[in-house]
């Protein structure tokens, strides 16, 4: 890879690190291509020849995907607060769009998520990310901490990685039951496999989190 080629993954890898942390920003043309360090024009043809689709459209899927991760593991915000988040002035224009997209209204979504759909929905937007990811690896970008132990509990997702959102969904449900909640309980994620090489039917991970004392309550039983 030249240096030429590394310089500009890394100015795009910072674009959408920005559009990650100011989702709730206008998010224009502009103000991106400045943090690429492109003319406005070079930006916006680089990234959609880089990525497969327009900056606004990038936009669009990543407000529709947190959106969608809002409705199914927040029930404190309303369909209409989580609109309004994704850019939309009124519900009903939201509820279009989400059922364009994935075949379910909001309030379906939020109910009983078709995590199939979903996956495949987004996968411009995971292409996207994909291209730009870090493939090999040295040591010297490995973190190893030693930390005290922590004792946890630990929900196995196996299967399917289209089916891990709702794996994660039962996971939430069983810690609001205990009170283990984010900001006093830690959570950790184990990755037994690596998707991209494993059988879908044989990804295993391991959602996990922070305890104190040991449950009688099984995991199997929070539905």
């Amino acid at each position: 890879m030249t240096q030429a080629f590394q310089t500009y993954h890394a100015r795009m890898r910072r674009v959408l690190a920005h559009i990650e942390c100011h989702l709730d920003d206008q998010l224009d043309l502009e103000a991106l291509s400045k943090v690429a360090a492109f003319s406005k024009f070079h930006f916006h043809r680089q990234f959609t020849a880089i990525f497969g689709l327009s900056v606004h459209r990038y936009i669009q899927l990543s407000r529709m995907k947190r959106a969608s991760f809002r409705l199914a593991y927040r029930d404190d915000q309303s369909v209409t607060q989580i609109a309004m988040d994704a850019g939309y002035d009124a519900p009903d224009a939201f509820a279009r769009a989400f059922r364009q997209r994935f075949g379910q209204s909001p309030s379906s979504f939020r109910k009983s998520p078709d995590w199939e759909t979903w996956l495949t929905a987004f996968g411009p937007i995971m292409n996207a990310r994909n291209k730009l990811m870090q493939q090999i690896f040295n040591t010297s970008d490995v973190t190893i901490r030693e930390v005290s132990p922590i004792r946890v509990a630990i929900m196995e997702h196996r299967g399917p990685p289209a089916t891990i959102g709702t794996t994660i969904q039962r996971f939430i449900r069983w810690r609001k039951t205990v009170g283990l909640v984010p900001r006093s309980s830690e959570t950790f994620n184990i990755f037994r496999c690596d998707p991209r090489t494993t059988n879908p039917n044989d990804y295993r991970l391991d959602l996990c989190v922070g305890i104190e004392r040991v449950f009688d309550a099984h995991f199997s039983q929070i539905m």
